[in-house]
């Protein structure tokens, strides 16, 4: 027979009621919060699960708040370059209606005016700022304006650079595009065709008449550097060449330089040029490539610039057919730019898509982890309240026991 003193019952019965009223305090806290695992003792393994989804829907937060600033930023980026592409194509109509010889000076100096008024447009369409105020066509030298101009000359201070955002694992995409690709290094037409025709033999050599015919520089025909006097030597031939290259570069925008007996560099304006190879000697005084033989030269450069120059151009009377080439090559790389950046809005909302049905099975995953059967819960909660309500009774009468009530 075993003896329970009145401390150990009271004890006993208290102890039952205080974990009765802990599981009815912890069941209350998942009702409260709607979770089930409040801490990782209260299964560990769902817990741990638990830490890698909520690592796993962070992830793909961030991806789609990339992809929100991706969108904004691209948007305005082709918002811009609708507006760029617009303007080129008002120029490029105005160009034609400018190339008309039945034009005044007068007139072409008002279509002049107005292609200046939308040179300056564009050149406030470069220097775009996104929702953030960070510049859009700056490369890496966001915070930095990237276009500027004084005494004449257009500079870019941005980089060539591409700042890039994560959307997925392993994929990235480009969030601009950098200004010096998009508006200061942009190809234009050949501004010449150069034809280098071989000198005939003689000893010594007389005239070279016709050697080398500069065609389309400036929006002129074809120009002759014309005869050439007798040369001693090759060294004296690509002077000459030179020379009479030079002689003429206000009408062909192509300046001859570094004249040596073999090579003779042409450069057009804005541009980088060919170099003609000279051959011969002193007796044959053979110069240039193969007979008939024609070679472009092009260049790039800014877009301003050659508004600026189609604008002189117009305003003196000349000739600007060369310059809707330009024009038309500078609408067409700012179009090949517009399609790259469709091309990565349609890629970030495909992402995007991809993005919300993955974080829709995560978030599926870990509430069936996570999250709390109500109806179980209630049950629970009611057995647990009917429990500790009947331990509590029970303990008031054992507690009243005592051999005194009945003496």
């Amino acid at each position: 027979m075993i003896r329970i003193s009145t401390q150990m019952a009271n004890e006993r019965n208290l102890s039952a009621m205080l974990r009765q009223q802990s599981e009815v305090s912890d069941t209350q806290l998942q009702l409260s919060t709607g979770r089930r695992v409040l801490t990782p003792a209260d299964d560990p393994a769902s817990a741990a699960r638990v830490l890698g989804l909520n690592g796993a829907v962070e992830t793909l937060g961030q991806y789609q708040s990339n992809i929100d600033l991706l969108t904004s930023r691209l948007e305005t980026e082709e918002g811009a370059l609708t507006g760029a592409t617009n303007l080129l194509q008002r120029i490029r109509e105005l160009t034609v209606q400018g190339n008309n010889d039945v034009l005044t000076v007068t007139d072409k100096a008002a279509i002049a005016s107005e292609i200046r008024q939308l040179r300056d447009e564009l050149f406030s369409i470069a220097n775009t700022k996104d929702s953030n105020g960070e510049y859009v066509f700056a490369g890496y030298q966001s915070s930095n304006r990237p276009f500027s101009y004084s005494a004449g000359v257009y500079t870019y201070s941005g980089d060539s650079g591409q700042r890039e955002l994560q959307i997925a694992p392993g994929r990235t995409v480009a969030d601009g595009d950098n200004g010096f690709d998009t508006f200061m290094s942009v190809a234009t037409g050949p501004i010449t065709t150069v034809t280098t025709i071989a000198a005939t033999t003689a000893v010594p050599p007389a005239i070279l008449d016709g050697e080398i015919t500069i065609d389309g520089g400036n929006g002129y025909g074809a120009i002759s550097i014309g005869a050439l006097p007798a040369a001693v030597n090759p060294t004296d031939r690509a002077t000459q060449l030179r020379d009479a290259i030079n002689a003429i570069s206000d009408q062909t925008g192509v300046t001859a330089e570094n004249a040596t007996a073999t090579t003779l560099t042409l450069t057009a304006v804005g541009g980088t040029g060919i170099t003609v190879a000279l051959s011969g000697s002193a007796t044959t005084a053979n110069t240039g490539l193969t007979a008939g033989t024609t070679a472009p030269v092009t260049s790039n450069r800014s877009i301003f610039e050659t508004l600026d120059l189609l604008a002189t151009e117009l305003e003196s009377g000349n000739s600007v057919t060369r310059y809707i080439t330009d024009v038309q090559l500078a609408m067409d790389n700012l179009i090949e730019v517009r399609t790259s950046v469709g091309g990565r809005l349609n890629a970030i909302e495909e992402q995007t898509s991809v993005n919300e049905d993955l974080l829709l099975a995560l978030e599926k995953h870990r509430s069936e982890e996570r999250d709390l059967d109500y109806a179980e819960a209630i049950t629970r909660f009611e057995s647990q309240m009917v429990a500790l309500q009947a331990s509590q009774q029970a303990y008031v009468k054992v507690k009243g026991l005592s051999l005194f009530n009945y003496l």
